[in-house]
């Protein structure tokens, strides 16, 4: 049975992709597996052939698709070929929308993303983030990737863009007028996070000539932004499936909001 290991990752958009990377490449010298590195940062070819949505996949065996945050027991499962329970993960949405203090999402600012994103205070998780961040605005001169949402001084939620033509997935739409929501976070049962900065950002695309806002979101869980009918509450319109994640339940469409 052929085992090995494949991991795509759109440079440090995730903060994840670090820490990823590190646990993959620990992983497959341990138990003695090929692995194979794919920046998809500048190759929309492979995004194509894999039809990668997401800032990143880890093929196992050339066939199971795993998108992170993931644990090392998941993966050895997957490379054993046991049978693997499709998991989905679903979030009730609130629809009390929280607003708070909002802050543009550069450089600096990310690394109090590290709580929301990564489950800790230690910043150094995000410092890879924040260097992309850097390269990013100063490649593309922009002042911002979105907002950042704040209450009682930490941060909860936020939203990030980048223009279409500067994503490396096959999304449909790639004018230069037409941004890609990469990131939208976070809301619960309880409160609303990403509302707030979400609006915030659409009102500054449509101030500078941007004419529609554009996401990969699944329809019932939140991977890898969602849920779908949140954003169709929001007036995104669906425009149809971009690719079926079986064994996280997600069925991804591409949607699209007229500013």
């Amino acid at each position: 049975m052929r085992k090995d290991l494949r991991f795509f990752y759109f440079g440090h958009q995730c903060p994840h992709n670090a820490t990823l990377i590190a646990r993959i490449r620990r992983f497959a010298a341990q138990e003695g597996l090929p692995l194979r590195l794919t920046d998809i940062s500048q190759d929309e070819g492979t995004c194509q052939r894999f039809r990668i949505f997401s800032p990143n996949m880890l093929l196992v065996n050339g066939k199971h698709r795993i998108h992170g945050p993931f644990s090392l027991e998941k993966v050895r499962a997957v490379v054993e070929d046991k049978a693997i329970e499709p998991e989905g993960y679903e979030v009730k949405q609130s629809e009390d929308v929280a607003r708070g203090e909002l802050v543009p999402l550069a450089s600096q600012s990310v690394l109090s993303t590290c709580r929301p994103c990564m489950g800790s205070d230690d910043e150094t998780l995000c410092t890879a983030k924040s260097q992309w961040i850097a390269a990013v605005l100063k490649s593309l001169r922009l002042k911002h990737l979105g907002y950042l949402h704040f209450l009682g001084g930490v941060c909860v939620g936020g939203a990030e863009f980048l223009p279409s033509q500067s994503v490396p997935y096959p999304i449909p739409d790639k004018r230069n007028d037409n941004a890609f929501l990469t990131c939208s976070f976070l809301s619960d049962e309880k409160r609303d996070y990403k509302t707030y900065p979400l609006m915030r950002l659409i009102d500054d695309l449509r101030g500078s000539g941007v004419r529609t806002l554009s996401v990969a979101a699944s329809r019932d869980v939140v991977f890898p932004n969602g849920p779908l009918e949140w954003f169709e509450n929001k007036g995104f319109v669906d425009a149809g499936i971009l690719v079926t994640e079986v064994l996280h339940k997600a069925e991804i469409h591409y949607l699209q909001l007229e500013l």
